[in-house]
């Protein structure tokens, strides 16, 4: 039997899982997001260690393959693997970003991109034989459109500029206060201390909000909507014809009108599937490529059947 470890990490939250070659998820963790982006280096590398020691511990046997798809490495570098590496046994270890994970789990080893639209936001474009192409999601600080975060602060900036009269009436002054408690005014500390995860989980709000008839609401859907259709008009260029973008993220399963939009206003040439697997499942295809084996649809099968099987609580 062959073990492996799979990593997903993004803004929010960091979903480990051990697993054998059979596709049987031995043990999972589910622990705070990693993004060196939002947290730094050193947090970063430490909360993905400690999340592959957590699930190695349950290991029957080595560890041979690690493989992690985390959300912002691509622009830091290999600031992971190299301080994971001397402090793991596994033959095999290889530290992405997230967007070739999401790619694997949906279309295998095709050409194709990926599109995150979680916490941050951002694509991918693989095509083999050429450096991997990143589009979008430079960071909270500097471009991460269409994304939970950008959604919940535009939420918050229009009740505020509405609270002292800057702005139009909306909704979302209704809607904020029912989600914080009390009016956003009187939450400064929470909203803050929260961060960008809090803020992102605010987005919701947006979408109820349109669905209420809110104008405000559906300005600030169609601005981010368009935010994430036109990274697959930047892809056109490295493709001919037709090709895949597999949506993956928080925002895509839990809001499928807002695939939607991204789809009617994207590329007429990007084929748009939405993802159905979870993102740790792309990691551990790519995984189990790492050491010579293919994945089939019983190893799918088994993996999502126990992987659906674990309850577990963010730590």
């Amino acid at each position: 039997m062959t073990y492996m470890i799979a990593i997903d990490s993004g803004g929010t939250k960091t979903d480990t899982v051990l697993f054998d070659n059979t596709g049987c998820v031995l043990a999972r963790d589910i622990s705070p997001g990693a993004n060196a982006l939002d947290i730094g280096t050193k947090m970063s590398e430490q909360r993905i260690f400690e999340a592959i020691r957590r699930v190695a511990a349950r290991a029957p046997g080595d560890i041979e393959a690690i493989y992690g798809g985390i959300a912002g490495v691509y622009h830091l570098g290999n600031y992971l693997y190299n301080f994971l590496r001397p402090r793991l046994q596994a033959r095999s270890l290889r530290i992405d970003d997230d967007g070739p994970s999401l790619i694997s789990g949906t279309i295998g080893a095709a050409d194709g991109c990926g599109m995150v639209a979680g916490t941050g936001s951002s694509l991918f474009a693989r095509i083999a034989g050429r450096p991997l192409v990143h589009i979008g999601g430079v960071g909270y600080l500097i471009d991460t459109g269409g994304s939970g975060f950008v959604l919940g602060q535009e939420a918050l900036r229009v009740v505020f500029r509405s609270f002292d009269g800057r702005g139009d009436k909306t909704i979302l002054t209704e809607l904020l206060t029912r989600d914080l408690g009390d009016h956003p005014a009187k939450c400064m500390k929470k909203i803050y201390e929260g961060g960008r995860p809090f803020i992102a989980s605010l987005a919701h709000n947006v979408f109820e909000g349109r669905r209420l008839g809110d104008k405000i609401c559906c300005e600030i859907f169609d601005r981010c909507a368009w935010s994430l259709a036109e990274l697959t008009l930047a892809a056109e260029e490295h493709f001919e014809g037709e090709f895949p973008v597999v949506m993956g993220g928080g925002l895509f399963s839990a809001f499928p009108e807002y695939a939607e939009a991204v789809r009617k206003l994207g590329s007429p040439r990007a084929k748009m599937i939405r993802a159905e697997v979870p993102p740790v499942y792309g990691a551990a295809v790519e995984a189990m490529w790492d050491v010579g084996l293919e994945p089939d649809e019983n190893f799918k099968k088994r993996f999502l059947e126990s992987y659906n099987s674990f309850v577990v609580k963010s730590r």
